[in-house]
């Protein structure tokens, strides 16, 4: 085509596009301006910086749900279609790896034992949505979120086989969970401003989720101290501490127990260094605080060490019988005696109605538990999962799906361990244990359920496990010639 036709062509149909875009806006439609928008800031953001596009957005994403958490989770560029960032970047990402696999001649996901037990979780998760559509409509695809979301696994281990895309997504999780200190607490401090005025059409751009908070500040700690392990740096080792005691402060049972057991797989992987520095510390606070309590003439009880003794005990005591009397743990016995009901109420459920592929996606989990548990209640109570991943697929899939996300756990658990027994085990790990505390935090609350946790979740999985390819796809070493030095003289 002769260059100046070309070039009218494309002038018209920019012109056309401008002018219906101006009439959306004249109603009071933002949906494609600001589709619009987003794809050339995308365009922009790809040829300025070397990262692929697959790393970009589930990087951005993490940032986004890291520092904006269930506010940023809610935004949305049109109000009539549920396009929310997470399927927004999934959908991109999606079509960002079947181009990128097209360009580069080779197929759009790689696929081991872990990609295997994936792909088989999605397939019997569709399989059972199908009929479940029929029956609950809309609530069915909103309860499959949490099987595909880890489609962000395969993007992820796409985006691992770039280094400037590995160091992206750390840059992401580590600028993410440092900024988690001084934003909470100043949305702790000012609240009304984040909900009321730092909003964009009405949802605010922050809004912190109390056991997501403390998630993240766990792993932040995490991959700061596994990020420097191998050349240490005083800041980051301070960040890591920092965001410890932001994980404490936050008194999430489930985040502490996270940031535990990544230190224990750490530890069984003989590095021992962040289970010495956290008993330090804990041990250096502790006094600090019964000091401080001595010396001002105060009983421990009234100091936050009690709050944390609280928290602690409050970790066995399944039934709730613990008398919990701190202003932050008063209800750490209600909140046991709440999950212990729930999980024998729908463990009970789907043994009975659906034990082999769940009472499915749409099923309301939580009315059999509100009859037992507030029989006398009349309000309606809006979250759908029984804060345990593992009874939530349980339920929604069955044995079958059941024994199929076992595996994938167990395979994150494997690796990890492996991981964090090589010599150059601090570049490989920190996506590893900042998976392995989200998903631990996961079997406490509702975290896989929702795209905040999911999606950073199932990226920092795919990025482990496509480094973790990546590394045994590597060739050997070509053999040195006979009578050659190994280096030089």
């Amino acid at each position: 085509m002769d260059p100046i036709w070309k070039n009218r062509l494309i002038f018209a149909g920019a012109a056309a596009l401008a002018v219906f875009i101006g009439w959306q806006l004249a109603d009071g439609g933002y949906a494609l301006a600001s589709l619009l928008v987003a794809g050339l800031g995308l365009l922009a953001l790809v040829r300025w910086r070397s990262e692929p596009l697959v790393a970009l957005v589930p990087g951005a994403l993490i940032f986004g749900y890291i520092v904006g958490n269930r506010g940023f989770a809610q935004l949305s560029p049109t109000q009539s279609l549920p396009l929310l960032p997470g399927e927004i970047g999934l959908g991109i990402s999606l079509l960002a790896l079947l181009v990128t696999g097209a360009f580069r001649h080779r197929p759009p996901i790689r696929i081991d034992l872990l990609g295997l037990l994936i792909l088989g979780w999605l397939a019997i998760g569709l399989a059972r949505l199908v009929p479940d559509i029929r029956q609950y409509g809309f609530l069915a695809v909103r309860d499959f979120a949490m099987v595909y979301y880890a489609l962000f696994f395969f993007v992820a281990q796409e985006a691992a086989r770039d280094l400037a895309g590995r160091r992206f997504i750390l840059g992401a999780v580590l600028a993410g969970t440092a900024l988690l200190l001084p934003l909470s607490s100043a949305f702790n401090a000012n609240p009304d401003f984040f909900l009321n005025t730092l909003t964009v059409h009405g949802v605010p751009l922050i809004y912190y989720k109390g056991d997501l908070l403390g998630t993240f500040m766990a792993v932040g700690a995490v991959v700061f101290f596994v990020w420097q392990s191998e050349r240490p740096r005083w800041w980051a080792t301070g960040l890591s501490v920092a965001l410890m005691a932001g994980t404490v402060a936050c008194t999430s049972r489930a985040a502490m127990l996270g940031l535990l057991a990544a230190t224990a797989l750490l530890a069984a992987g003989g590095r021992w260094r962040l289970a010495r520095l956290e008993v330090a510390v804990g041990i250096t606070a502790a006094v600090a605080v019964a000091l401080t309590a001595y010396l001002g003439h105060q009983s421990w009880r009234s100091t936050p060490l009690h709050d944390v003794y609280d928290g602690v005990i409050s970790l066995v005591d399944v039934n709730g019988e613990h008398q919990y009397q701190g202003d932050l743990t008063a209800n750490k016995g209600d909140n046991n005696r709440f999950r212990s009901v729930w999980w024998r109420t729908v463990f009970e459920e789907t043994v009975q109605d659906g034990p082999w592929l769940g009472l499915g996606f749409g099923h309301d989990l939580t009315a059999a538990f509100m009859r037992i548990y507030q029989p006398e209640s009349d309000e309606d109570y809006f979250v759908r999962s029984p804060h345990n991943i593992f009874l939530t697929v349980f339920a929604r899939q069955g044995l079958l799906g059941l024994s199929l996300f076992a595996g994938i756990a167990a395979g994150l658990v494997v690796r990890t361990w492996q991981t964090v027994r090589r010599p150059d085990w601090s570049a490989a790990a920190w996506p590893w244990c900042g998976a392995c505390v989200v998903l631990v935090s996961a079997s406490l609350g509702v975290v896989l359920e929702g795209p905040m946790g999911a999606v950073v979740f199932w990226t920092l999985f795919g990025l482990g496990n496509g480094a973790f390819i990546t590394r045994s796809e590597a060739p050997p070493p070509a053999p040195l010639p006979a009578g050659q030095p190994p280096g030089p003289a």
